[in-house]
């Protein structure tokens, strides 16, 4: 396996684990689990930071390890004002698929622009997931940012939202479906 798929193997394992360990909280020990998803959206914005950082381009490692920092900087002031762990923290996770999106932007912009010698990327696997994964994390973003809004004005949207949020999921799962079955995936 591409030492670039490992990371995504991680990211869909934690996707798996936080998500049934939320549904499990809440169902059977009748507890809130804003904390299950505030421990996955750091895992998931950490496995994915390293992903992009191990890539052959010198914009996503200077925009890294400050983009690391400022959202270590959101989710500590989040955290202390009591967001994962009364409510939910959609300030860290606006922050996340804010930056994820800008991680994903620059791949496509070096990778479509400024690699002129490159062919043949939609063959490769992780083109189709990095696809995937700005699909997921651009949507998720415009929900994570209204959510605030949305729970004061219209609760009742919230439901709807987070079914859109699966189906989103569910599109980055189809890519990476898609990009494992890519020629030069199964080559490697």
């Amino acid at each position: 396996m591409a030492k670039e798929l490992h990371y995504i193997f991680w990211f869909v394992l934690i996707q798996f684990v936080t998500n049934l360990s939320a549904i499990l909280v809440e169902k059977i020990f009748v507890l809130p689990n804003y904390t299950v998803y505030v421990i996955n959206i750091v895992l998931s914005f950490a496995i994915l930071s390293a992903l992009f950082y191990k890539m052959d381009n010198s914009a996503l490692k200077k925009l890294i390890p400050p983009a690391s920092l400022l959202f270590i900087i959101c989710g500590v002031v989040s955290l202390c004002n009591g967001e994962g762990l009364y409510t939910y923290n959609s300030v860290i996770s606006a922050m996340a698929s804010f930056l994820i999106t800008a991680y994903c932007l620059i791949f496509f912009y070096w990778k479509l622009v400024k690699d002129t010698k490159l062919s043949g990327l939609t063959n490769s696997a992780l083109f189709w997931i990095i696809i995937g994964l700005f699909t997921y994390y651009t949507g998720s973003f415009f929900i994570f940012i209204s959510y605030k809004y949305l729970i004061v004005q219209e609760s009742g949207l919230i439901g709807i939202l987070w079914r859109f949020h699966n189906v989103l999921l569910t599109i980055f799962c189809i890519y990476t479906i898609y990009g494992l079955t890519c020629k030069d995936y199964q080559r490697t």
